[in-house]
C-alpha cells in the first residue's frame, strides 16, 4: 500500500496543528508526517483546562507558545523532540475498530524506529490513571518505555471516517522546565519523580540523535511495520491553503485555545 511521507521541519505551534488538521480533512491515502516546533511550545489536550493546568506567566516570559490539540490526553512541552502524525482513512483497513488496538499497531512501528537509532524499547500495555497535567508523567494504551521509563507519548482521535494519531519521541528532556511549565500541587510531579519516570534518547545512549536521523528512522519504522510503499511528498496546494486558514481562524485564537472545552472540528 502506498503512503505519503512528509517532513515539514520546524514550524510554530499554530501552524503545526493546522497542518495536521488540513491533512486530516483532505486525506485520501495514508500519510505519515514528521515535524518539530519553533519556538518551543506546549500542546494541551482537547479537554484540558489551560488556565488551571499551565503556568501561563512562565510560558509568556520564556516565549513558549500554547496551542490546543484536536486530540485528547494531557499536555506536552515540545522542546527537545520530534513529533509524528499518522493520518489514515478508515476504509484502508489498516486498523481494527478498537482504538486501543490501533495504538498497539502504531507502537510497533515506533519500536522499530527506535531500534534503528540504537534504542531497545518496550510497549507498555496498560495505561495509568494519574492526577497529572503532564503527558509524559502518565501513560496511555500501548506507549513506549525504555528501562521502565516513558520515552514516547501519543494521542488519537477519529473524525468522519479518518484516524489521526500524533505523538512525540523525546530526543532529550528538560526536567526543570517541565516542572515549571505545569501547575501542580502534587509531589508526584516534582523533578525527582519526573526523572524516575521519564527518559530520552540522550539519557539512554548519552548522545544526541539529530532531527534528520530520527525522521529517517521513523519513516523506515512505519515502512517496515506496515509494508508501505513510502513516497516522499510535500503538502498539496489545497493543504497549504487550508492550513493557513485554520492557523489564522482557529489554532492561533483565544477562542480555541483558552476555552475549557474547545469548539469541534
Amino acid at each position: 500500500m502506498q503512503c505519503r511521507f512528509i517532513d515539514t521541519g520546524f514550524n510554530d505551534a499554530f501552524t503545526n496543528m493546522a497542518i495536521d488538521e488540513a491533512i486530516l480533512q483532505n486525506c485520501r491515502v495514508p500519510t505519515l508526517r514528521v515535524y518539530s516546533w519553533n519556538p518551543k511550545a506546549v500542546s494541551i489536550g482537547y479537554n484540558q483546562n489551560i488556565i488551571k493546568e499551565i503556568n501561563l506567566n512562565y510560558c509568556k516570559k520564556n516565549n513558549i507558545e500554547i496551542v490546543r490539540r484536536l486530540t485528547g490526553g494531557k499536555a506536552v512541552f515540545h522542546d527537545l523532540e520530534i513529533t509524528y502524525s499518522f493520518i489514515v482513512p478508515e476504509n484502508k483497513n489498516l486498523f481494527p475498530f478498537e482504538v486501543n488496538e490501533s495504538y498497539k499497531i502504531i507502537a510497533k512501528a515506533l519500536v522499530i524506529a527506535l531500534k534503528k537509532v540504537g534504542i531497545n524499547s518496550e510497549i507498555k500495555k496498560v495505561p495509568e490513571k494519574i492526577a497529572t497535567p503532564i503527558c509524559f508523567n502518565s501513560s496511555n494504551w500501548y506507549e513506549l518505555i525504555v528501562n521502565n521509563k516513558k520515552i514516547s507519548g501519543s494521542a488519537q482521535r477519529r473524525f468522519n471516517g479518518k484516524v489521526l494519531q500524533h505523538g512525540s519521541l523525546l530526543i532529550d528532556f528538560d526536567y526543570n522546565k517541565n516542572n515549571s511549565i505545569f501547575n501542580s500541587n502534587n509531589s508526584f510531579n516534582n523533578i525527582n519523580n519526573l526523572k524516575n519516570r521519564i527518559t530520552s534518547l540522550k539519557r539512554e545512549i548519552n548522545n544526541i540523535i539529530n532531527y534528520n536521523n530520527l525522521a529517517e528512522a521513523i519513516k523506515l519504522g512505519f515502512k517496515d511495520n506496515f509494508d508501505f510503499n513510502l513516497i516522499d511528498d510535500s503538502l498539496t496546494n489545497g493543504e497549504i491553503v487550508l492550513a493557513k486558514k485554520l492557523r489564522e481562524e482557529k489554532y492561533s485564537t483565544d477562542e480555541w485555545n483558552y476555552k475549557l472545552v474547545a469548539k469541534t472540528i
